[in-house]
């Protein structure tokens, strides 16, 4: 295209044949001085949990793997696009580290306008990920952060939220049952989310920021009973990518979203 066309072109509202955008490598890094595994997350909320569970010294030992140097400041990258944004193409933006890590994890939710649903997701992410990565996961969640947040531990939960007077001796699960947001018999309310903004305004809690996210994580004593399925996805894929040596391994199996290239095979759940 010669000047002149292009410049007749941008006045009309035309631009040059768009080009695929191809992510900027990084220099490579020898083999041996690559790190481990390297996290993309949505929002602020996910990268508040991981950072803070991912940062302890025992989180090995809590998520039945072998442990692994892991730097919740440079190994987490937080999207700009958010939820939507990581599926319509900015998910691709974490393989311009694959010369620095050696396995990738994204994740993001399930709950945000127009989703496509949990399948569509883990299609669409993974299908900016092949090819770059020899080992990679796509986490899930449904529908949001706040499912990882809801664990059966009431005095945990209460430290976490900042409970006040209002609630006394209540259990968040007490309050939510008699608001209708948490039936009985359920291990975790209806629309987390919306739990706990209901006990925020209703002066319950002090707090329904990031903050509660990484109290947790910080607090967390066991995860061997969550039954979320993304977690125990990540559970599982840690475990399988990091093997433990003292028994500890969590007998749950990766899903086929968790990707490793290097023996061409799939793991079904």
């Amino acid at each position: 295209m010669t000047r002149a066309n292009a410049k007749r072109n941008r006045a009309a509202g035309r631009g040059s044949p768009a080009t695929p955008v191809v992510p900027r490598q990084a220099a490579p890094v020898a083999e041996e001085t690559k790190r481990e595994l390297v996290f993309l997350v949505a929002d602020k909320g996910m990268e508040a949990m991981i950072g803070a569970f991912m940062g302890r010294e025992d989180f090995h030992h809590r998520l039945g793997c072998s442990r692994f140097d892991f730097d919740p400041k440079t190994d987490i990258v937080k999207a700009t696009g958010h939820d939507p944004g990581l599926v319509k193409g900015e998910a691709a933006t974490i393989n311009r580290r694959r010369n620095e890590y050696r396995r990738a994890i994204v994740v993001v939710d399930n709950a945000y306008d127009n989703s496509p649903g949990p399948d569509r997701i883990r299609e669409r992410i993974a299908a900016q990920l092949d090819g770059f990565w020899e080992q990679f996961a796509v986490i899930v969640i449904d529908p949001e952060l706040e499912n990882w947040f809801w664990v059966d531990y009431p005095d945990l939960l209460k430290q976490v939220l900042l409970w006040t007077a209002k609630g006394g001796d209540r259990t968040p699960r007490d309050v939510l049952e008699e608001a209708g947001l948490w039936q009985a018999g359920a291990s975790k309310p209806g629309d987390p989310k919306l739990a706990v903004e209901y006990l925020y305004k209703q002066g319950y809690t002090n707090d329904a920021n990031n903050g509660i996210f990484k109290r947790l994580g910080l607090a967390l004593r066991s995860v061997r009973g969550c039954t979320d399925e993304s977690f125990r996805l990540l559970m599982a894929t840690l475990a399988e990518w990091f093997p433990a040596t003292d028994g500890r391994a969590v007998t749950t199996h990766a899903s086929t979203y968790a990707v490793d290239n290097t023996e061409q095979t799939e793991h079904t759940q």
